[in-house]
């Protein structure tokens, strides 16, 4: 899961070892491959808009995020947060993040593992000097995601091993948790506004709504424009990410 252009595909296709042409979806779309002797089953899921609520992301885009999860014939092991490295990760951002990501239900968050793509972007030596330089908003993520993170580097060719130590990382999560992921707590708590706890006044106007997602020149001409994000980053220092999720 992941914002939109973070790169869910790329980390995809390297995991599975893929060759195949980058698009966007608007379905969830499965590949499964073995990998070092392992049956790997991937649901790659559309992505959303960044700074935007859940409310301002389509049904149907949440929906099929949704549907992500009885793709899995038992639930999945895990859950991908994809970020981006060299992208700032801002308060407002962190907010979007947990109102998609809490679709999958609150207790979401013990499956999840932050990876970072393009790591060769990160501008800093080590993953951790990333995560501290970011500051406060990032870290409460990471500390959500039982401080569970990896970083791909996409364009590298190496042998396997970013790939083999996602999967040890993964395998030792599945370990401490004692069932799969289900939908079973998730209700409908986000569509009816009960999962979020930021009002319109704080997370900005809801008339800031971003154009046709299948628009490439649109969605950099809405990005650039600081009139339309402004509002999303006036809230940043009244909120943080940390909300009122309870971690088991």
């Amino acid at each position: 899961m992941g914002g939109r252009k973070v790169g869910k595909t790329s980390v995809m296709n390297t995991i599975l070892n893929l060759k195949q042409e980058l698009q966007r979806n608007k379905k969830c779309v499965l590949r499964e491959r073995e990998v070092d002797k392992r049956k790997v089953i991937l649901i790659d899921t559309p992505g959303w808009w960044p700074y935007a609520s859940v409310k301002e992301t389509p049904k149907p885009v949440r929906q099929e995020i949704k549907s992500s999860v009885t793709m899995c014939t038992s639930g999945p092991h895990a859950v991908l947060l994809v970020l981006q490295s060299g992208v700032a990760f801002s308060k407002a951002y962190g907010r979007s993040v947990k109102e998609h990501m809490e679709l999958l239900g609150r207790n979401v968050w013990k499956y999840c593992i932050v990876v970072f793509t393009r790591g060769d972007w990160m501008g800093t030596p080590t993953i951790e000097e990333h995560i501290e330089s970011e500051g406060e908003a990032l870290q409460r993520l990471i500390n959500k995601c039982g401080n569970r993170y990896h970083i791909l580097n996409n364009m590298e060719q190496d042998d396997g091993k970013q790939v083999r130590e996602l999967i040890e990382k993964v395998e030792m999560m599945a370990k401490g948790n004692t069932e799969l992921l289900t939908l079973k707590e998730a209700e409908e708590e986000t569509d009816s506004g009960r999962g979020s706890n930021w009002s319109v006044q704080e997370r900005g106007s809801l008339n800031l709504v971003p154009p046709e997602i299948d628009n490439n020149d649109k969605i950099m001409e809405w990005l650039q424009n600081s009139d339309n994000v402004i509002n999303y980053r006036l809230s940043e220092d009244s909120e943080d990410i940390s909300g009122d999720v309870t971690q088991s």
